[in-house]
């Protein structure tokens, strides 16, 4: 598979983090007839989120899931679909050009063991069963979504999602995209942005570490990964 890398000033990247991504939505649109954008929390996609919402796609035939979430409210300033939702969701929703339904948050049930991760899982399954495109950031500890190093997170399996009850950062508990789902994106978008990356920038380029030790080094085994850098 590719993996591109793009240096430069956040802005410029972000316009061409999203072309790329838009691109390849329109694309999987056409030969298939719908298609599946996963996305994470966090100011450090927020540019390119707001950067797809000023793009002219087929958005009724493209479906908003989250490959991370904290186990918490959507209405919570903790939750990674607060990002998603002002960022992306709210201004296609506004402008008629997102169905409601083609929206995704995870909606935490208290009363399932699994935190309402399964019926997720089944929801994803009914638009495709994977993320044609995944829009990732890179943790200054090297993690994804909510793979983290050195973790049972990221040694779990599962084809979709996977539980987190104890994440070396706080809130311990969430739901993340599987190793599974990550490796099987047609295109996953990485975003190393701010000089606290830097460290993780260089393990995600060092051929000597396991993608246990960097899960940011999932992205090298999806379809296509484009990784942007403004260090």
């Amino acid at each position: 598979m590719s993996v591109e890398e793009r240096n430069g000033d956040k802005e410029e990247l972000d316009r061409h983090a999203a072309g790329v991504v838009a691109d390849k939505l329109a694309s999987r649109v056409r030969e298939s007839g719908s298609a599946v954008l996963g996305l994470v929390g966090g100011s450090s996609v927020a540019g390119i989120y707001a950067e797809l919402a000023g793009r002219e796609l087929p958005w009724t035939k493209i479906h908003i899931f989250l490959a991370d979430e904290r186990l918490v409210p959507i209405t919570s300033d903790e939750s990674n679909w607060q990002v998603v939702h002002r960022t992306l969701v709210y201004p296609l929703g506004e402008t008629g050009r997102l169905p409601h339904e083609n929206a995704h948050p995870f909606f935490v049930q208290e009363d399932a063991s699994d935190a309402g991760i399964a019926a997720y899982a089944d929801d994803l399954r009914r638009c495709g069963g994977r993320f044609d495109a995944v829009i990732l950031s890179a943790g200054e500890d090297g993690h994804t979504a909510s793979l983290f190093p050195d973790h049972a997170s990221v040694r779990a399996h599962g084809s979709h999602f996977v539980l987190v009850t104890d994440a070396p950062k706080p809130p311990a508990r969430r739901l993340s995209a599987s190793r599974e789902l990550l490796e099987a994106s047609g295109l996953s978008v990485l975003v190393f942005y701010g000089d606290a990356k830097a460290d993780a920038l260089a393990r995600f380029r060092d051929d000597a570490i396991a993608i246990e030790n960097c899960p940011s080094k999932l992205v090298t085994e999806s379809g296509q990964a484009w990784v942007y850098i403004d260090i």
